[in-house]
């Protein structure tokens, strides 16, 4: 059977390539799920064609931190503080998940990122209170095609048995959860040439001491698992924990670590993350709303580091990277503005530019997701992750500068076709194979459950 080709035509692409660099009316050709050939006219007929005309066309988004699961608890963190946080969605939501309220979260949640031109994302999946949880959200993300790095959530969820108390046994890691990553490992999750990969997702661990840490990690390096996330340097109450500094001392750092967060992270760790080829996640409206402390983004890029962006929870805000990609640039202007002005200077220039933020959206993401051999640009030999901005909306048109209204203009019902490994996923401004009016119906039926119970 020949292989399948789609030609995008004649669109302005992005193509986050240092050699390919921009290119207008330029093509993209997607032969099978890969990248065949990137220029500015390829003259074939033989395939599908995609009239590309008055869009934008980059690689998709690399979102390297989201609580997938929260999806029909949306919004529900609207004005809640970390501790609010901690307190009702950890310890007291999560236990009332059911493993299909976990599928439904992934599933939808994934689906959501995807029409936002998120092609690739790191799930961060603290929701595992059963085994058959763990298969659930796995479930989600592969049915939703989305591109992701499943990370196995080792927190141990408080348990809810119907007639008793909530029992909370405190933060440990469960050791199931140890055999349980391994089943997975070996089962369902044996390859990382799928869609979908195996990563661990760390407990609270810089509350314990190293060796909790220690033995998460060594799980993930004996089994073969190219990433670990780990929550790190939330702002004051953990300012003291200095966990990366004690990672290093005891040998354990190395690029398989993603830190997220990490506001409070000290220069001296900075660069212990930049010397160890560690990368950083930063979730610029959490840390904003939560008490985190200043987004780390500028830090992390001044120590020599890789650093990306991550939506972390729908339960508060909005899923889509646009949000992300503004804020964090934004934030990141006035942190270096403000240095100026506390001696009586003015910017003759902006350092940090929307090219920087749009990078950091992509290819650097690809590369703290440990994807970027696949995802992250379009050249070929990589995947045919590839999204569609239109510009022919209010909110675009008309457009002077393209990567500026991309991170500046554009906004999730902008995309106007989203392409996995070569197949569409989004067409037309439409998502495909989604009865939408029945997904919202489950994810309320599921939310009214979930919150009576609580």
């Amino acid at each position: 059977m020949p292989t399948r080709r789609v030609l995008i035509k004649n669109g302005h692409v992005l193509t986050m390539d240092g050699v390919l660099g921009d290119l207008s009316g330029g093509d993209v050709l997607i032969e099978g799920g890969g990248i065949a050939d990137v220029a500015r006219d390829i003259p074939l007929t033989d395939c599908e064609i995609v009239d590309a005309a008055g869009t934008i066309v980059l690689p998709g988004f690399v979102d390297t931190h989201r609580h997938t699961w929260q999806t029909q608890l949306r919004g529900i963190a609207a004005d809640w503080t970390l501790l609010d946080y901690v307190a009702c969605m950890r310890l007291c939501y999560s236990a009332g998940y059911t493993a299909e309220d976990a599928w439904l979260g992934n599933n939808a949640g994934a689906l959501e990122a995807l029409a936002s031109g998120i092609t690739s994302l790191v799930d961060h999946s603290h929701i595992v209170n059963t085994p058959e949880h763990a298969d659930a959200v796995l479930d989600g993300l592969e049915q939703s095609g989305i591109r992701a790095v499943y990370c196995y959530g080792m927190f141990g969820n408080p348990v809810r048995e119907p007639g008793k108390p909530t029992a909370v046994s405190g933060f440990d890691t469960p050791p199931w959860h140890f055999d349980d990553a391994r089943r997975l490992r070996a089962t369902r999750l044996s390859s990382d040439d799928g869609l979908v990969r195996m990563g661990i997702a760390m407990n609270e661990v810089e509350s314990f001491p190293t060796e909790v840490a220690a033995a998460e990690i060594r799980l993930a390096r004996e089994l073969g698992i190219g990433r670990l996330s780990c929550h790190v340097a939330m702002g004051a109450h953990s300012r003291d924990a200095r966990l990366v500094e004690r990672l290093g001392v005891a040998g354990l750092l190395g690029p398989d670590l993603l830190f997220v967060h990490g506001a409070a992270l000290t220069d001296r760790e900075l660069d212990l993350i930049a010397e160890s080829g560690a990368s950083v996640s930063v979730t610029p409206e959490t840390g904003v709303q939560m008490g985190m402390g200043h987004p780390v983004t500028g830090r992390v890029l001044g120590a020599g580091a890789c650093t990306s962006l991550g939506i972390d929870i729908v339960s508060n805000y909005s899923g889509d990277m646009f949000s992300q990609m503004r804020l964090g640039l934004q934030i990141e202007r006035f942190r270096r503005n403000a240095e100026l002005d506390s001696r009586g200077l003015a910017p003759r220039r902006l350092q940090f530019t929307v090219r920087d933020i749009l990078r950091i959206a992509t290819l650097d993401g690809a590369r703290a997701a440990g994807l970027d051999d696949r995802v992250g640009s379009l050249r070929p030999g990589k995947q045919a992750d590839v999204i569609l901005i239109r510009t022919d909306a209010l909110n675009m048109a008309p457009v002077n500068d393209r990567v500026g209204s991309v991170v500046l203009c554009a906004n999730a019902s902008n995309v106007d076709s989203v392409f996995v490994a070569g197949r569409a996923i989004k067409r037309d401004g439409r998502m495909l194979d989604v009865d939408l009016p029945r997904l919202v119906s489950r994810l309320e039926a599921s939310r009214d459950r979930i919150v009576a119970a609580a």
